[in-house]
């Protein structure tokens, strides 16, 4: 079994949850301001892991 799209596909799946989990933390208006700033880290986090998993893809299709 090739275990490479599992891998790049978990990285997309769990890059898509922080990313949805920061999106929501920066919405809910019942936090103040501060505690809504650190939506921003598991919003970067899941751009990173998305883009890593986009990376590794193009590499490993690529040659």
């Amino acid at each position: 079994m090739n275990w490479d799209s599992t891998v790049l596909g978990a990285i997309l799946g769990v890059g898509c949850v922080f990313i949805y989990r920061g999106f929501g933390t920066l919405r809910n208006k019942e936090l103040d301001d501060k505690a809504r700033r650190k939506g921003f880290w598991p919003l970067n986090a899941g751009l990173a892991l998305i883009a890593v998993s986009m990376v590794l893809v193009v590499r490993l299709k690529g040659g």
